[in-house]
């Protein structure tokens, strides 16, 4: 069942509606939705759906695939905002997204939020600083999607910076609607995987031998063992020293060693140096 208050629009003020007519507008643009699967028109009819029962800023899809550089399958922004949320994003960044490790990963299908996904330092993390903010983005929840072996889709949708992020009753509806969203972008976009090429293996979430394992390679030339791979590709993407070593199963006083090592084989100084050389040396490759 549906919580009573819902908004049509994130800039229009919230509204009281009753169950029944809640439901009456999500059933009849559901039921518009399905009439435009497989058309250019369901994702527009997709947003639409979402919105009779969510306030939202930005609707985005990105397909996943293994190795590949994500897709973009839609987006609802201006050229100049989607040219920082969209293009930026598939330069590199996109590497040390707590939605794109999901989606490689082998978290299931489901609600995912940003703030549940990320890092314990995800917020301080040069990514974020750097990046994320420059997106105008306050929250960010998706619908993680597999509608075929080797690919994944994730339909999310944002608060900007300037509205209070989803609450507790906006992620009930979230999970409500979730099977039926789930059902229609798996039929829509089935075929997603044909769009990417050949590619050279499962990412895994791996680090190590994933894409940002093999980026971080290439950056230091070689110079690092795996093991500070392994700890910068999670430094970069927002986690502490105690954080990295309950996940590696080793102490926070050897996290810290093997960052001292990391950072003078490189000649930096700091995390700020390491995001700057991880981005350039992505610009660089393309």
């Amino acid at each position: 069942m549906f919580p009573l208050e819902t908004a049509r629009s994130v800039s229009a003020p919230l509204e009281v509606r009753s169950t029944g007519t809640v439901l009456a507008d999500w059933n009849r643009a559901t039921g518009e939705a399905l009439e435009t699967l497989q058309t250019p028109a369901f994702p527009r009819a997709l947003q639409t759906a979402l919105k009779t029962v969510i306030a939202y800023d930005i609707s985005m899809v990105f397909a996943y695939s293994g190795r590949e550089k994500p897709i973009c399958l839609d987006h609802n922004m201006e050229a100049e905002r989607a040219a920082t949320v969209i293009e930026d994003y598939i330069r590199g960044p996109y590497l040390l997204d707590p939605f794109y490790a999901a989606a490689v990963g082998t978290e299931r299908p489901g609600v995912i939020r940003l703030k549940t996904l990320a890092p314990d330092l995800f917020y301080n993390s040069e990514y974020f600083k750097r990046h994320y903010v420059r997106t105008d983005i306050r929250d960010e929840v998706g619908f993680l999607v597999r509608p075929s072996p080797g690919a994944a889709l994730v339909v999310s949708v944002t608060r900007p910076i300037d509205r209070p992020a989803f609450s507790a009753r906006d992620m009930q509806i979230f999970q409500a609607v979730e099977p039926v969203v789930r059902r229609l972008a798996e039929f829509h976009w089935r075929d997603v995987a044909a769009r990417f090429g050949p590619s050279p293996g499962p990412a895994g979430g791996g680090l190590k031998d994933g894409p940002i394992g093999v980026a971080l390679d290439q950056m230091a030339d070689g110079r690092l063992t795996r093991r500070e791979i392994e700890i910068t590709a999670l430094v970069l993407r927002g986690h502490s020293n105690a954080s990295i070593a309950d996940l590696l199963k080793i102490s926070a006083g050897t996290v810290k060693i093997h960052r001292r090592n990391i950072y003078q084989k490189l000649d930096i100084s700091n995390q700020a140096d390491l995001f700057s050389r991880f981005i350039g040396h992505l610009a660089q490759i393309g």
